[in-house]
């Protein structure tokens, strides 16, 4: 058999050595195809005297190789970015108008219901205001009224009768003006919450310029993080994600909320949004998250190690195949098999073309090796 592969090997290098300018394109294709045959050909005989010299001779040279055997199953790969925890209802509460604390009806750490009185400012100026302009008007009243009835009766002139009611709608119209300005020196609380600071005490001066005290409520919080806008085709609201907060040893599934409608121009990113529920108000604002958001999943599919992936000088990858010989377990032929690969995520690739599942892939081993070589499988590595 031997003498058979030898002659026939010199008989393609004669073939080889013809001149190719000799023959026209449609006898080279055929007899590549020929030459393509006959190579398949001696592979096959190799392989057969290969295991013949196995059962021959016990003793020949294998190089110990671990393998990893293929299986489908699921494979995910997420984009990995950083978010900020923040709460809709957190303000720095500020007064409408200047003016002396003159009461301060709260403490720091306490809750108050949304129309609850925090802070007043000295109104005793405005108060004495609106108690003249109280008594003016009861005066103008009274006047009006009598007027009136006159007027009904055609005594006294239209001019007596504009006046009094002109006087009346203005004084009306001062009252309340007046009662405004000393509603803003009453601050009010725009929403149920939590007083989480107060920065003033009682005889400083307020202004709207400055806040007065910080009002929170963390019942509802959100997380923002800003996603590459290359991911803008496979991010979108109900995309599954993974929030894990380090601080609080905690992560949380969820889904994206909301995505935003523009792209920032500075980072060229765009805005996606978590809705958390927080009614024991475990979340603070401002805390970090690691936020891992799914962006392509594929059932039965093989995925590999990136370990066992090799690349040749010209940059494909390609991996070694361990083919079992017959009738012994432990022994196979090593193959270099080029693959194309797709994502890569947490140390594992997905295996588009070139693999399929039960094979055996030589794993440890496997940069020392090359194709025909005999191996001897010592052991099985893990899935991981």
């Amino acid at each position: 058999m031997n003498k058979f592969i030898i002659i026939s090997i010199c008989s393609i290098l004669l073939i080889g050595c013809e001149s190719p300018n000799a023959v026209s394109e449609s006898e080279l294709e055929a007899r590549q195809a020929e030459l393509t045959l006959q190579i398949d050909s001696l592979s096959d005989l190799l392989k057969e005297v290969e295991r013949e010299l196995l059962s021959k001779n016990g003793s020949i040279s294998k190089t110990p190789v671990t393998v990893y055997k293929t299986s489908t199953g699921l494979f995910e790969h997420y984009v990995e970015i950083l978010g900020t925890l923040e709460a809709d209802k957190n303000a720095e509460i500020t007064a409408e108008t200047q003016g002396t604390i003159s009461a301060i009806h709260v403490r720091e750490g306490e809750q108050v219901k949304k129309g609850q009185l925090l802070l007043e400012l000295d109104g005793a100026i405005i108060q004495n205001n609106i108690r003249e302009a109280e008594t003016q008007l009861k005066f103008a009243k009274t006047v009006f009224d009598k007027q009136e009835r006159l007027w009904k009766q055609n005594i006294g002139s239209e001019l007596q009768y504009l006046e009094s009611k002109n006087n009346v709608e203005n004084l009306q119209s001062r009252l309340q003006t007046l009662k405004a300005q000393f509603n803003q020196t009453r601050v009010i609380a725009p929403f149920d919450g939590k007083v989480d600071e107060i920065f003033v005490k009682i005889g400083q001066l307020a202004s709207p310029q400055a806040p007065l005290l910080r009002l929170v409520n963390l019942k509802e919080v959100y997380l923002n993080a800003d996603v590459s806008e290359r991911h803008i085709t496979q991010i979108r609201e109900g995309s599954k994600a993974r929030l894990e907060f380090p601080s609080l040893d905690e992560i949380v599934y969820t889904t994206v909320n909301q995505t935003g409608s523009i792209i920032n121009p500075s980072n060229r990113t765009f805005r996606v949004v978590f809705r958390l529920e927080n009614s024991n108000e475990y979340f603070k604002p401002n805390l970090m998250a690691n936020v891992y958001i799914l962006d392509y999943a594929k059932d039965s599919t093989v995925s590999i190690p990136n370990r066992l992936i090799q690349q040749d000088p010209e940059g494909k990858d390609y991996i070694y195949v361990a083919l079992p010989l017959e009738g012994d377990e432990t022994s196979a032929t090593a193959e270099r098999r080029f693959v194309t690969v797709g994502k890569t995520y947490q140390g594992r690739t997905e295996v588009i073309l070139g693999i399929e599942p039960e094979e055996l892939l030589v794993d440890k081993g496997s940069r020392s090796i090359k194709t025909g070589q005999i191996l001897r499988i010592t052991e099985l590595s893990d899935n991981d």
